[in-house]
């Protein structure tokens, strides 16, 4: 799954590699723990747009959907066949449950390029408020799998048009997502809080020393 990222870059550096402006009136501040209920930006219709990460429904409130079923499932298949999006980001965090305590851990790409991850929207049922959106996840890299079963897809620069024409299919996606190389580590357990978003989140952070800065 993917439940928390950060999208770090400075203001001027994101735009640059999007080559877009933002959306009138968002206040763009880097951000280090992203968290879902948010607003967000989504690239979308080669246009930058604020969305809520998340989509709430009389059972459940969808922050991801599943690759395998996307195509499928009632709740998704109109938004995988015409409404697709990229989520642009930094890295993102998985937890790993060891069964003693979850253990938080951020991965990012190698070489600290940007990520876009492929995400659904949806329209707002008011005018006024934002679309709704959730990220599309498949099976974690091999490597990444002792952290977490599930990772973002992820979707490369030189295909953002073929994702959001809805031309790419699913084991594209697959493909374009094992293509990258990520690191791992371990980070403090203070991202779990939504109210923190400085760089510290992202510093290696063993238990031991974890443990020992809840005290400060």
């Amino acid at each position: 799954m993917c439940g928390r990222f950060s999208l770090h870059f400075s203001k001027d550096k994101l735009l640059k590699a999007l080559a877009l402006n933002l959306p009138e009136g968002f206040e763009y501040e880097p951000d280090y723990n992203i968290s879902p209920g948010r607003e967000i930006l989504a690239l979308r219709e080669n246009a930058l747009t604020p969305m809520h990460w998340g989509l709430r429904t009389p059972q459940n409130f969808h922050v991801n959907a599943r690759l395998e079923t996307a195509d499928s499932a009632p709740r998704f298949r109109e938004s995988w066949e015409e409404k697709r999006c990229l989520i642009p980001a930094n890295g993102f965090y998985e937890w790993l449950n060891d069964g003693v305590r979850k253990q938080a851990h951020y991965i990012a790409p190698t070489d600290e390029a940007a990520l876009y991850f492929a995400g659904l929207w949806f329209p707002s049922k008011n005018d006024t408020f934002a679309a709704h959106c959730v990220i599309l996840t498949t099976n974690a890299q091999e490597p990444l799998q002792a952290i977490h079963h599930r990772m973002p897809v992820c979707i490369p620069t030189n295909a953002h048009k073929h994702w959001l024409t809805n031309k790419t299919t699913k084991a594209d996606a697959v493909q374009f997502t094992n293509e990258l190389s990520f690191q791992a580590h371990g980070v403090s357990s203070r991202v779990n809080g939504s109210q923190h978003h400085d760089a510290s989140l992202i510093r290696p952070t063993t238990p031991q020393s974890d443990d020992q800065m809840q005290f400060f």
